[in-house]
């Protein structure tokens, strides 16, 4: 692999290894049948680390193949946050239902207004430095559900399993970073090098997150993160949500 320092070598083979062993924890317990659109993220993550130990680093085809599985993992970026809106909310089928209703239009809306702010930038010099102004507008548009998700969670305290809440938690930490990350390097903040690194690190950091916390027992376990500083107001926020989703319901069937 010439061009690539051997330090993002190393962490690439650790990530692969951890990839591979989460894979198979989630398969053997099922738990790819819960998370389907993230337990076949990982499967692509992982081809994808796979790619620099067979492809040179740096030549014309590396970027072809990396390009092409890139876009299959921006796809999946979207996936699995609305994955992740879907299971959040899954005893919340009226609140649910109009959330998948107004997700396309708010990401649509979302990829314009960062594709606005690109005429502020100097223009790409290649495919690669567009792709990844590309990547970045796609990103950006999925932080706001990410960060909406956060406060949601931080505000009403429902009960979700604890698998639900690392999922979410090793996501929001891998994808505000990728966020942060491409931000750098498409306005020239970072070094490269210093960048990838930094990324391969943290993306390692929250694979061996959910290899270490998610597995079938998590299932069966459930935790309240929202409104703990004031625990007396838990009861009166759920009714108030509850009374929300069965209005939403109603209105509905009509």
């Amino acid at each position: 692999m010439p061009g690539l320092p051997s330090y993002q070598k190393l962490i690439l083979a650790l990530q692969v290894l951890l990839l591979v062993l989460l894979v198979v924890r989630l398969f053997r317990d099922r738990l790819h049948r819960v998370y389907p659109f993230f337990f076949w993220f990982l499967i692509a993550e992982a081809l994808q680390s796979v790619c620099p130990f067979l492809v040179t680093y740096g030549s014309g085809l590396y970027r072809d193949v990396f390009l092409v599985s890139q876009t299959i993992i921006i796809s999946f970026f979207t996936l699995v946050v609305l994955e992740l809106l879907s299971i959040v909310l899954r005893d919340l089928k009226g609140i649910a239902s109009i959330a998948r209703a107004y997700a396309s239009m708010a990401i649509g809306v979302a990829v314009l207004f960062s594709a606005l702010l690109l005429s502020l930038e100097r223009s790409p010099t290649n495919l690669t430095s567009a792709f990844f102004i590309f990547e970045r507008s796609i990103v950006s548009s999925l932080v706001f559900f990410v960060l909406l998700i956060t406060i949601f969670l931080v505000y009403y305290p429902i009960p979700l399993t604890r698998n639900i809440v690392v999922y979410f938690c090793g996501y929001a930490f891998y994808f505000l970073c990728r966020a942060a990350g491409l931000f750098a390097q498409t306005t020239g903040a970072a070094n490269l090098a210093i960048l990838n690194g930094v990324l391969l690190t943290g993306w390692a950091i929250s694979v061996l997150f959910w290899l270490i916390l998610l597995n079938g027992e998590g299932e069966h376990r459930s935790i309240v993160l929202g409104h703990r500083w004031r625990p007396r107001d838990e009861g009166r926020l759920l009714q108030q949500l509850q009374a929300i989703n069965a209005t939403l319901l109603r209105t509905a069937r009509k």
